[in-house]
């Protein structure tokens, strides 16, 4: 059988895409690498909860249970996905790692590794935005005897019986690792340049929906309000600021760049001796699987952004969904991406039109 429209992740993205293809007679086929969908959010670290409000962390046609003001943690948010897939009856096959892409005669075959090909008309890739940690070429410097994981491994302190932990990157998920590890370990952070923050809410309301309402969050990528945004990629957290976790025994050093025998050394001269050494200088596209010429680069897959053409790739019926930035700040919020999913949508039909 050949599909209208293979989705290669079975995501917020991917999922409400298949809906709305669903609802437009196309026959649509998502491919998940996972045992069960929202797998990727039960991996994330068991103190994580949501920086956006339930209201806000939902997908058409169906209401996350639970105060529509207060913040989910990541297995609320998985099994919505999972209730998600199965209230809208999509066809979801699991296990299922995509790693070829051919394109011939204007139509895809998908093969995985567990020896299966599919084909399609039109194929999205929704593998998502946090896809690969970023792991500085100097780790190999690192000694054997240090153990080395990523951001998207840790779970709990339990897991670390080392004490001594270097955290590598300041963003929100390194800050918010460095608190909790505060509390039974010795941490230090390295960070990179200033980042600012801003309360999670003001006046009693969740700083994101404020912006949404003033129309910040849906800024066009490409205007000045939205590259302004992209510049300053402030954290919606206050409780993770540099004093805070400063009172917290955390110990903040510059950016990291260098090894001398056991000791890392930033910037500044400043080093510690870590047992663990922890990556969390945000994550890259995972663009091995797509094998087709022209269709990424060095910085990942090659795709259009804005509120007309976000998703847009250089083939015809290729599109990419779930993206930060695809069209605006919102785009990689749940809440963002009913839009961006919408437009695509549209982009596979009038695809699928032309075939």
């Amino acid at each position: 059988m050949t599909y209208d429209c293979v989705i290669i992740g079975a995501g917020q993205a991917g999922l409400c895409l298949a809906s709305f293809l669903t609802k437009k007679n196309i026959t649509v086929l998502i491919l998940e690498r996972d045992e069960r969908i929202g797998d990727v959010w039960r991996r994330r670290p068991d103190s994580m909860r949501l920086f956006t409000p339930r209201a806000m962390d939902q997908l058409p046609g169906l209401i996350m249970a639970g105060d529509q003001k207060g913040y989910p943690d990541k297995h609320e948010v998985a099994d919505y996905l999972e209730s998600y897939a199965q209230h809208n009856n999509l066809h979801v096959l699991l296990n299922k790692n995509v790693y070829s892409v051919e394109y011939n005669d204007k139509i895809y075959s998908i093969k995985t590794q567990d020896g299966e090909t599919f084909q399609a008309k039109c194929l999205v890739n929704a593998t998502g935005a946090n896809q690969k940690v970023n792991v500085l070429d100097i780790s190999r410097d690192i000694p054997a005897e240090i153990q080395q994981m990523t951001i998207d491994q840790y779970q709990n302190p339990k897991q670390l019986s080392s004490k001594n932990i270097a955290i590598i990157g300041d963003g929100a998920s390194g800050r918010q690792a460095a608190k909790e590890l505060a509390e039974t370990h010795n941490v230090t952070l390295f960070c990179g340049s200033p980042r600012p923050f801003t309360p999670q809410e003001l006046f009693g309301i969740n700083t994101l929906v404020l912006f949404k309402k003033m129309t910040i969050l849906n800024s066009d990528s490409r205007n000045i309000i939205g590259r302004w945004l992209r510049k300053r990629n402030f954290i919606p957290c206050n409780n993770i600021t540099n004093k805070i976790l400063k009172k917290k025994g955390v110990r903040l050093y510059s950016k990291f760049t260098s090894v001398d025998g056991k000791k890392l050394i930033s910037d500044r001269g400043e080093n510690c001796e870590p047992h663990i050494v922890i990556w969390s200088l945000g994550y890259k596209e995972d663009t091995d699987w797509l094998t087709i010429p022209d269709s990424s680069n060095s910085d990942g897959f090659i795709c259009q952004v804005g509120h007309d053409v976000g998703g847009k790739t250089p083939y015809p019926d290729l599109f990419i969904v779930g993206r930060k930035w695809l069209s605006c700040r919102a785009s990689e919020l749940i809440y963002g991406c009913v839009k961006d999913a919408q437009r695509v949508a549209n982009f596979v039909e009038m695809a699928l039109k032309n075939k």
